[in-house]
């Protein structure tokens, strides 16, 4: 009778073999006007359709106004405004993106939302050095995905610029 042969596999062996799986970070990817934005998830509170903006009198010009959102008012950030795009009318496709960091949070103002994306960390580069000085502080990087060039948004520099209005 054969001796039966015992085979000793070690924790470390199996977990050796493994291929490491590569970083990502999860982005909702939209629109505004025609170019590309992305939000990391984790700084979305929720994603709404546009029922009535309410004219908000002595705002700036990048606070559209306030919606009332389940009961808590909340400020309504025109990116259009800040980035000096063209304005366009609201369609069907346009959204609000409640973002928020710490105690702020507003709804940002977009032409549609198109997907949510798996993004790994090493195809995101940094922004580009040609973006005009006022829109190159609010982008904190750049991916490309299909076709699209996509910019990062920098969630704490929108809220730092609404932060006087939202306290005072």
């Amino acid at each position: 009778m054969e001796e039966e042969k015992k085979i000793t596999l070690y924790e470390a062996d199996i977990y050796e073999r493994q291929e490491p799986k590569e970083e990502t970070r999860q982005f909702i990817i939209f629109r505004i006007s025609s170019e590309w934005y992305a939000l990391e998830i984790i700084k979305v509170r929720g994603i709404t359709k546009i029922d009535k903006i309410t004219y908000l009198p002595s705002a700036p010009g990048y606070i559209s106004g306030i919606v009332n959102l389940r009961g808590n008012i909340l400020s309504v950030t025109d990116l259009k405004t800040i980035f000096g795009l063209a304005q366009e009318e609201l369609t069907e496709k346009s959204r609000l993106i409640v973002i928020e960091f710490g105690p702020l949070e507003t709804g940002l103002l977009v032409d549609e939302v198109a997907c949510v994306a798996d993004v790994a960390v090493t195809r995101i580069d940094p922004t580009l050095t040609t973006l005009p000085p006022e829109k190159a502080g609010y982008i904190e990087g750049e991916f490309k995905l299909e076709d699209r060039l996509v910019g990062i948004l920098k969630v704490e520099k929108i809220l730092a610029k609404i932060e006087p209005q939202v306290a005072g």
